[in-house]
């Protein structure tokens, strides 16, 4: 009996730190998501000083977060995520706008997927 008390109790501390994994996966995600549309307005309008100080408030947030969530996610995702800031610090530096503008939207996705994809359901088993 007490091996199935043991078992349960593993099974809802596992899922409980998954739930938990997930609600902070999710709520980072949205954090580094919504500095992006400041940063949207600022290539948009060709307002590069914004542009770059935006850059580098989303890249020091995600080195904040980076640690933790390479325990959790896949590390091609993190290099993906490393290689996309990379690319839009460059366009913003030369100020092109149409490949920043199109790296941020990149890389916006990349974010919202993870959450998405991490989430246990029959889609994702299968």
């Amino acid at each position: 009996m007490r091996i199935y008390v043991a078992v349960v109790i593993v099974l809802l501390l596992a899922l409980s730190v998954s739930l938990i994994t997930l609600d902070k996966l999710d709520s980072t995600t949205n954090d580094l998501v919504a500095g992006f549309d400041g940063l949207e307005t600022a290539i948009a309008g060709d307002n590069w000083e914004d542009a770059g100080a935006g850059i580098e408030r989303v890249e020091i947030l995600w080195h904040k977060h980076k640690g933790w969530w390479a325990m959790v996610i896949d590390h091609q995702e993190i290099d993906n995520i490393d290689m996309a800031l990379a690319r839009i610090k460059q366009y913003i530096k030369v100020r092109d706008r149409a490949m920043a503008s199109g790296e941020l939207a990149v890389l916006k996705q990349m974010l919202e997927h993870i959450p998405e994809k991490e989430k246990v359901n029959l889609k994702n088993i299968f």
